[in-house]
This record gives structure tokens, C-alpha cells and sequence, in this order.
């Protein structure tokens, strides 16, 4: 274990509970809208896009922003990318402060995600973090993934993937309208599949609606029942029990504040979108998260330079609205765990 990795982002965090850092320690990085799925709470695989960011512009995006400590490598499916190896080489090699390196895939592609996965591996990022996505048991995954066979497929993804050196791998379950009381039965079928599997081998969120999904007019949060969603997921937490580490800490936290965030409609705490963390797409485009669709700049309009985007002042304006709660508000992993690491000093509001 290097240490430097983790002092740099301990230090960034602390910086982020007084101030807005100068340069995101975390980055949500889509690379890719296209997909092999068709899930009910999603509408990327209905895309189709055109002029996604090449392999030379995201080399030439971490040669010139490379201060990051986090990075969420996402999609669409990201093994749809022939150069997904060569878009985490570049993240890694030129992120000399990178902590952790994650990315989620639906695990369909069970030969092509195992073997890119064992070249990032070769790298040694400090953390490699894997989420393979499902939804539920066989029946209601496939139902709610939209694609027959497709649980199969993940389940082996994820068998395979468990034994690399250097990978932590989990199951990625989003609880919608459709799954929000299914957890029990899928452990239960994920463990016949994976025979010694744990609680905390799953990670469980609740659905959200935002512009990277593409999903805002399928009218997810209007569908679900918001008791049974804060239900479920308190009976997750207690399952999944108390955990060391700061991965157990930000998951338990996370699912701490579901209810409140569902019974007031407003984000639990202060966001740090803009703060300490931002979202590009695979144009290159710049927001403030997975969520709020508040375009602040484009990549191949600024040389690839992301320190030039959020050093703007129209980005530290949209910074203080946000921090005003003057956005959508939400509850999401993607944009909670840097919130939470930077209100950890802060009273339960974030003030």
C-alpha cells in the first residue's frame, strides 16, 4: 500500500469542509453512451451517439487534468469501448495522486470485461473497484434489464472477476418501483450462484432521475413508494452492518440520510458538486454532476484543460447555487460519497 494516494485525498477532503478546492479531487467520467441493455429506469441505450471523445482527446484531457484522487469511469457499457484499457492507462499513469479507479459495467461481455480488466489490474492502481450491475434475481433482473439471459451473463462477470489480484468487486443494486422489496430474493439467488457471498458484496441505492440517464421522463421517483424505498433500504444497512474502513463508512452514511432526503425532497447535506467534484460526458462536456443538466464548459473548447472550465467565474457562480440548494436536488452515490467526505466536519446540514 502507497500511502501518498491516501494522504493526498485525507488532505483534499479536509480542504473541501472549509473551501471550494482548486481543481475536483473527484471526476465522473462517462466515456461512452452506448449500450447493450435496454433497462426499464435508463434511457442511454436509446441514444445511439455520434462524435464521442477519441482515445488521443482523453489522453490529451489527463495529460493536462491530472489532479484527480477519484475517478468514475462509466457509461453506457464501458467494454463497448475497444480503448477502455488504453482511457484507464492514461487516468493512471498521469494521476500520480490516484487513489481509486472504479468502474461499473452490466457484465454481459463476460470475456472482453475479465480480460480489460486484468490489463488495468497490470497497472496497479491503488483501489480497482468494480460494480457489476444487477437488479434483482434472474427473473426480475433480466424483466427490469430488458435483455433474456443477461443475469447469467453478470453472475459469471462477476465469478471471474473475483479471483484478480487487486480487483474488489461488488453487485450494484438500484431499487426502483419495480425491485424496491426484492433484495432478500436476490442475495438469496446471488449466493447460490456465488456460494460465501455477503451483505457488503452488494452496494444499494435508490433511483434517481437525472440528464446522464436520460431518464427524467420515465417518472421513476413518481412510481416508487417512498416509505417502502426508506424501508428497504434501512433493512439493507441493517443487514449489511457496521464495516471498518472508509468504503463502509460512506456506504453507511450514504444509506443513512435515504429517508430523510425521500421524506423532504431535499439533498441531506451542503452538495459538493462544483466544490470538490464535476461530471463529463463522452463530448466532452462539463457539469456539475450526474444530475443537473447546467452545461459549464466543454473540453475540446478549452485544450482539454479542465482547470481553465472550473476556475471560471460562471462555474463558481453555478457552485453557489448549488450550494444554496438552487438545483435539482438528490441522493445519489455518484455525487453523495464527496459531499459526505466534505460536511464531515460540518453540522448535519452542512453549514
Amino acid at each position: 500500500m502507497r500511502l501518498t494516494p491516501y494522504a493526498a485525498l485525507a488532505a483534499r477532503a479536509a480542504r473541501a469542509n472549509v473551501g471550494r478546492l482548486d481543481f475536483p479531487m473527484k471526476l465522473t467520467f462517462c466515456i461512452t453512451y452506448w449500450c447493450n441493455y435496454k433497462c426499464k429506469t435508463c434511457n442511454i441505450w436509446k441514444m445511439k451517439p455520434r462524435d464521442e471523445l477519441t482515445t488521443d482527446e482523453i489522453r490529451s484531457f489527463f495529460e493536462r487534468s491530472n489532479r484527480f484522487s477519484w475517478i468514475d469511469i462509466t457509461g453506457g457499457e464501458i467494454s463497448l469501448r475497444k480503448d477502455f484499457v488504453d482511457v484507464c492507462e492514461a487516468a493512471v499513469t498521469n494521476c500520480k495522486s490516484l487513489l481509486m479507479l472504479h468502474y461499473p459495467t452490466n457484465g454481459y461481455l463476460t470475456e472482453q470485461v475479465v480480460r480489460y480488466t486484468k490489463e488495468v489490474a497490470k497497472m496497479r492502481p491503488e483501489k480497482l473497484i468494480i460494480t457489476i450491475s444487477t437488479d434483482g434475481d434472474e427473473a426480475m433482473n433480466d424483466s427490469i434489464r430488458g435483455i433474456e439471459g443477461g443475469y447469467q451473463r453478470q453472475m459469471e462477470t462477476f465469478r471471474q472477476l473475483r479471483e484478480i489480484d487487486g480487483v474488489e468487486v461488488v453487485l450494484g443494486m438500484t431499487l426502483s418501483a419495480d425491485n424496491v422489496d426484492h433484495f432478500p430474493k436476490a442475495f438469496a439467488a446471488a449466493q447460490e450462484q456465488v456460494p460465501g457471498l455477503e451483505y457488503r458484496d452488494f452496494h444499494v441505492n435508490i433511483v434517481n432521475e437525472g440528464h446522464y440517464l436520460h431518464n427524467a421522463s420515465l417518472d421513476l421517483k413518481q412510481k416508487v413508494d417512498t416509505e417502502a424505498l426508506a424501508r428497504e433500504t434501512e433493512a439493507y444497512a441493517a443487514l449489511r452492518g457496521f464495516g471498518l474502513g472508509p468504503v463502509n463508512y460512506l456506504e453507511r452514511k450514504y444509506l443513512s440520510q435515504v429517508r430523510r432526503f425521500l421524506e423532504t425532497g431535499k439533498t441531506p447535506m451542503r452538495c459538493h458538486a462544483l466544490r470538490s467534484s464535476c461530471f463529463i460526458d463522452s463530448f466532452g462536456n462539463v457539469f456539475p454532476c450526474t444530475i443537473y443538466d447546467r452545461k459549464i464548459g466543454n473540453l475540446r473548447e478549452s485544450e482539454f484543460d479542465l482547470g481553465r472550465i472550473w476556475k471560471s467565474e460562471e462555474t463558481e457562480k453555478v457552485q453557489r447555487e448549488i450550494w444554496d440548494y438552487q438545483c435539482p436536488q438528490c441522493w445519489t452515490p455518484c455525487e453523495a460519497y464527496q459531499s459526505i467526505m466534505g460536511n464531515f466536519l460540518r453540522s448535519r446540514d452542512g453549514r
